[in-house]
């Protein structure tokens, strides 16, 4: 099995394809298939886009990360 940890992605998905702040779809599929390079077999994939949320409970981060994409969203349409 295989988890693959996405960033918020410019997709048709919550409007993200005109939000300049996602992750252009094309540079997210080309780092998860350089890390699928180099790591053949990984448990997982955490793109750099999504390391600080997926990171943010260990680091003590958490409730600022949490408030700050709330923030953030509530002007997606």
């Amino acid at each position: 099995m295989l988890e693959l940890v996405p960033p918020y992605v410019a997709t048709n998905l919550m409007s993200g394809a005109d939000d300049p702040r996602a992750m252009p779809l094309d540079a997210y599929i080309a780092e998860v298939m350089q890390i699928l390079k180099t790591q053949p077999t990984p448990a997982e994939i955490v793109v750099e886009n999504a390391k600080g949320l997926y990171h943010a409970a260990a680091s003590g981060n958490y409730d600022a990360i949490f408030q700050g994409l709330n923030a953030a969203m509530a002007d997606v349409h």
